[in-house]
């Protein structure tokens, strides 16, 4: 009984394999797809330079201002988040042993 599972899955890969035909190089591509490359070459050009025309007077300078405002907010956050990052750096393990015993000195009598 254990072995009709395998010997059906055998059987149908097997089948299944000589179903299938493997492409070759001379595979043609679907009708729709021929018309559609056959009515492709309409012979429209791309401009060669599109004229930005929706900005207002100013609007680009006053863009680049923000732009510019933006890329100094970011790297002072990306200076305080370094500073931040160093100061929270821990020590070696001897800076550690060093300061918890200045910080634990005996009360001297």
């Amino acid at each position: 009984m254990q072995h009709v599972p395998c010997v059906l899955s055998i059987t149908l890969l097997l089948g299944g394999c000589a179903v299938i035909e493997m492409p070759t190089a001379e595979v043609r591509h679907p009708d729709w797809v021929e018309d559609r490359l056959d009515n492709a070459g309409d012979g429209r050009r791309a401009p060669a330079v599109v004229p930005v025309t929706s900005l207002a007077s100013g609007e680009g300078e006053a863009m680049d201002d923000a732009a510019r405002r933006l890329l100094a907010e970011k790297a002072e956050m990306e200076a305080a988040a370094a500073r931040q990052t160093e100061a929270n750096q821990r020590g070696s393990a001897e800076d550690f042993v060093t300061d918890g015993q200045a910080r634990t000195e005996p009360p001297q009598q």
